[in-house]
């Protein structure tokens, strides 16, 4: 395996210094054998997908602005904003109702691409327990990622004492066979019942540098390397950074043999940490292998941030390192100006990104004037 801090060696002296010469020639074929990913896209939050209205007015907005391609919240918490006799069906979509299904109806009037946004290991967020009884957190506790100091995240009780500690929610365990099965189950149903163009990977990752260091995970890891968790020297630390990422690797990878047996043609992309050597040690992330694998068609990097000189050091950054024609700049709106979003996204461009997506569809409809200044800009590049 090639670990991020291998590949970080370029930044000493640029393409391909320190790196081994079957890397340098890979990085060279995929480079030039892949078709070029050109997007002008916008996150849509499930939230706003939740009524016919609501949908209409996503499509329509999102066609004024010139984003063709929705990444749409079709899995958010462990349920599901479209029809499936796996899933329990989201507490907040009106009985009968199927998000994704009057999505794709509306959008393949105008000609849009639609990718089906599926929060992996992000399971519930919220004090109470799920209402649903066949919630993966109500059926499979067990599945669910444990803390370094044992606060196990399927039995805790008030979300705060998670919160506290720098996580979103409660994360299944990436190292658990059952939940990756589970997990697989779900998109393999969603694929065949949906004809999207594409499966959109988020929170596929840990919650930070304490998870998982449930029982199961820390024996698995101690058979696999004969080392102790417990008592780890730096050698047993890079051990433990690799068997780590290496899980969630093994997901994303099910995800791409899936795609290969159901549907070849399905785009599989991830919305990913931006800073690669972070994402791989904090989160397990190790993204850069899964575009050199080609598990994953393309990248999203969240790069949200405000101020224009850390965007595109970060920008710069990640192109040096990863092939063009895999990423895409994930851009912030919530937090700035219309003005100040639409230099992001034109700042993208000029750096090499292969497009952007917009964080999110909401914030065009908090600031109309995104709307305008994307479709003046955009409108006839898309």
């Amino acid at each position: 395996m090639i670990i991020p801090s291998d590949r970080l060696r370029l930044r000493q002296a640029g393409h391909g210094a320190g790196l081994p010469f079957f890397l340098i020639f890979t990085l060279l074929w995929l480079s030039s054998s892949v078709e070029a990913v050109s997007v002008r896209g916008v996150w849509v939050v499930r939230h706003d997908i939740t009524t016919p209205e609501r949908v209409r007015q996503v499509v329509d907005t999102a066609d004024r602005a010139g984003t063709k391609t929705l990444f749409v919240q079709v899995r958010g918490r462990g349920d599901a904003y479209y029809q499936s006799a796996l899933v329990p069906i989201a507490e907040d979509v009106e009985e009968g109702f199927d998000p994704l299904g009057a999505v794709l109806s509306e959008a393949r009037t105008r000609g849009m691409t639609v990718h089906a946004w599926f929060n992996v290991y992000l399971t519930w967020y919220q004090d109470r327990w799920p209402k649903a009884e066949n919630h993966i957190l109500a059926t499979h506790p067990e599945w669910f990622a444990s803390s370094s100091d044992g606060i196990d995240m399927g039995t805790t009780g008030p979300l705060d004492d998670l919160v506290g500690r720098g996580v979103e929610g409660r994360y299944l365990s990436p190292s658990n066979d059952d939940a990756r099965r589970h997990l697989l189950v779900a998109l393999h149903e969603l694929v065949r019942a949906y004809d999207v163009d594409g499966i959109h990977l988020d929170y596929v990752r840990y919650p930070n540098e304490h998870y998982d260091f449930g029982p199961a995970a820390v024996d698995e890891f101690s058979r696999a390397y004969r080392r102790d968790v417990r008592k780890m020297d730096e050698a047993d630390r890079r051990a433990w950074l690799a068997w780590r990422s290496e899980q969630v690797t093994e997901f994303v990878q099910r995800v791409h043999r899936l795609r290969q047996k159901v549907r070849p043609t399905l785009r599989v992309s991830a919305a990913v940490k931006p800073d690669m050597l972070r994402a791989y040690r904090r989160y397990g992330q190790d993204w850069v292998r899964w575009l050199n694998r080609r598990y994953v068609d393309f990248v999203v990097p969240m790069f949200y941030v405000g101020s224009i000189e850390k965007l595109t050091e970060q920008m710069e950054a990640v192109e040096r390192y990863a092939l063009k024609g895999y990423v895409l700049a994930g851009i912030g709106a919530w937090n700035q100006r219309p003005r100040d979003t639409l230099s992001q996204a034109e700042r993208a461009i000029a750096t090499g990104m292969d497009g952007f997506v917009i964080f999110s569809y909401r914030t065009m409809i908090d600031q109309p004037k995104l709307v305008t200044a994307l479709s003046d800009r955009f409108g006839e590049d898309r």
